[in-house]
């Protein structure tokens, strides 16, 4: 999900997406339904884990970590080992910084001359990286055998339309990289890598964002017409029109071989 992280006046995106829930700094679409906005990203977070088979003595690459709140959910909850933590943005890189320790470490540079890693997963952000087949082919160069990459996406069902090519451009995603969940899962072979899976989740995460910034909307009142709300609002209106078009959202796993 797009997101605004420079402050301004008035609350930002993030502190207006958890508004009246849990105090955090998640900044993903969720898996939805979920007590708050918080939990919602976090199960999305542990969802990806799940599907990357994380575990004890581990080491894991993070990439778009954000704020960093996913980095303790693998090392504390999925009991990785170590994790490194990628982010380009330096406010959200900063901002993350709170979680390093024994267990967590964040990386300034680039993230292809790591590895190698048990684990690359990737929350709710895959889908700014392009080109996609690029991105596995990185993706699988820091694995080591047997690895496990695990990420999520948008995809599109039948042919593509130069509407839902806008409503990508317009929430900063490159319209050349949407593409059928059959086609990715070839990309991912085309890689290297082996046994790919695609889970649907448009209505648990496309379907509960929307119906969740409606409601936040609500109870938000006035200070839903700043700016730091604007790209939410934005974001959710397009997207029934864009499922509509054929839009979806999809968790993809694979190993290497």
């Amino acid at each position: 999900m797009a997101d605004a992280t420079r402050k301004r006046p008035g609350q930002t995106q993030r502190e207006l997406l958890h508004h009246g829930g849990a105090e955090a700094t998640w900044g993903n679409l969720g898996l939805w339904p979920a007590k708050d906005y918080a939990a919602a990203c976090q199960a999305l977070a542990r969802q990806v884990g799940r599907a990357a088979g994380l575990g004890p003595g581990q080491r894991v690459l993070s990439l778009a970590c954000g704020a960093g709140d996913e980095l303790p959910l693998w090392a504390h909850e999925f009991g990785v080992t170590h994790v490194m933590g990628s982010e380009r943005d330096t406010a959200l890189r900063s901002m993350a910084q709170r979680f390093t320790g024994p267990a967590i470490a964040l990386m300034d540079g680039s993230w292809q001359a790591l590895g190698p890693f048990d684990a690359v997963v990737c929350v709710d952000a895959a889908y700014h990286f392009s080109p996609r087949p690029g991105f596995l082919d990185q993706a699988h160069a820091v694995l080591k055998p047997h690895g496990h990459l695990a990420f999520t996406d948008l995809v599109i069902d039948g042919s593509r339309s130069l509407a839902l090519r806008a409503a990508a451009r317009l929430c900063s995603v490159p319209p050349g990289d949407l593409v059928a969940a059959e086609q990715r899962g070839r990309q991912l072979q085309d890689a290297g890598f082996v046994n790919p899976r695609c889970q649907r989740l448009d209505a648990e995460v496309l379907g509960g964002f929307t119906d969740f910034v409606r409601a936040q909307r609500g109870q938000l009142g006035s200070l839903a017409s700043g700016p730091g709300w604007r790209r939410v609002a934005v974001t959710a209106a397009l997207v029934p029109p864009a499922r509509t078009l054929g839009l979806g959202y999809a968790l993809f796993s694979a190993c290497r071989a």
